[in-house]
């Protein structure tokens, strides 16, 4: 009898063990501002696509700043080289500079953040480095992917630059690397043109430590296009969990601090949903933000298809990323221009988990 009550109070230690680490998983948002913060906002694609940093319209993107605050966000999106068509600066194939505006630009879209109450995430690149767009060299974006030296080029040319003139900013959420460069690989891509996952690592990683080296406190993610690429789980691969960005790049600071995926029902079913699971099933080591989805919540719309089984309003859809254990939830997109929805379409949900948790949402600038 008493091994038998020895036996039952171990189990109950290892029940209590568990259920208190998913408790604190439950609620893991971003180490931000001294903050477990929740991303609550919108993304910002575009003003004017693959220019934002070099055309920079102030007037609109104050507008964006301020429908975003309204509705109760705390945070935008913001691309910066996207297709590498107009910045950075390519000479003899390898990136040589920034124009003279690019860094002005960056500080005032920060400094106009920051004046709102918001913060923001910037996005490097996109898998649009090797689409067929206007301005897009393809050999050297390759390049730029591939080859280490052309990697390091970038690095010390272009992105070292900028994180030296903002990595104190108080609105720099963090530096994402990629937006689903999954979509120019061989294994899961779209693009007339692929690279091979391997070289999507080894980037992530040179210039995840990059940016650690200069900016050890600044944070740096990556936007996947879908858990398949993002989770051990189900059969499914993480190519960016810490071992695997180091074996691929060789730089032990080149890992991410939070991940970062993406969700579209007219793409997945449940199986891969951020929005039909809670973070804690992933098994993931961090944080986990929700980049991408509808604004309009996981809802059909006439005319698409929808794979998941089960919708979820807009409301529905970000209340279930905060109480879900995951780190935000951004929709898709400002400009409202592909059927997925605006800010005005995504405002019932923002507006929600700020009520629900302004102490997560709400930014004391400094």
């Amino acid at each position: 009898m008493r091994e038998r009550n020895i036996s039952y109070l171990i189990l109950w230690f290892l029940i209590v063990l568990i259920i208190g680490s998913e408790a604190v998983y439950a609620q893991r948002g971003l180490d931000y501002m001294d903050m477990d913060f929740f991303v609550n906002g919108m993304n910002l694609a575009w003003i004017s696509f693959a220019r934002d940093l070099d055309r920079f319209h102030e007037s609109r993107f104050i507008k964006a700043l301020d429908e975003v605050s309204q509705a109760g966000g705390n945070t935008i999106r913001w691309w910066l080289h996207t297709n590498g068509s107009w910045s950075p600066i390519f000479t003899d194939g390898k990136v040589s500079g920034l124009h003279h505006s690019n860094i002005t630009n960056l500080v005032r879209a920060l400094d106009l953040a920051h004046e709102r109450g918001l913060s923001l995430l910037l996005c490097l690149f996109s898998f649009d480095l090797l689409q067929d767009q206007q301005g897009v060299n393809h050999v050297d974006n390759k390049n730029l992917i591939e080859s280490v030296e052309h990697t390091q080029a970038y690095i010390n040319n272009a992105l070292i630059p900028m994180v030296q003139a903002v990595k104190d900013h108080p609105a720099l959420l963090a530096w994402e690397v990629f937006n689903e460069p999954e979509g120019m690989t061989k294994e899961f891509g779209w693009t007339p043109v692929r690279t091979e996952m391997r070289y999507v690592q080894q980037f992530v990683n040179l210039v995840a430590g990059a940016i650690k080296r200069e900016a050890p406190h600044n944070l740096v993610t990556n936007g996947s296009w879908n858990f398949r690429v993002l989770t051990d789980v189900d059969g499914m691969t993480n190519y960016y969990r810490d071992d695997r960005l180091i074996a691929a790049g060789g730089d032990p600071l080149g890992v991410l601090d939070f991940y970062q995926v993406h969700y579209y029902p007219v793409h997945f079913d449940e199986r891969t949903s951020p929005f039909h699971h809670p973070a804690s099933y992933w098994q993931l080591d961090k944080p986990i933000l929700i980049g991408e989805f509808p604004a309009h919540g996981i809802i059909r719309k006439e005319g698409q298809r929808f794979r998941p089984r089960t919708e979820l309003t807009s409301e529905e859809a970000w209340v279930y990323a905060l109480e879900n254990g995951y780190a935000g939830a951004l929709g898709w997109t400002w400009t409202n221009h592909d059927g997925n929805g605006g800010t005005a379409d995504a405002q019932p949900g923002i507006g929600k988990v700020r009520e629900l948790s302004p102490e997560r949402i709400i930014l004391q600038m400094p």
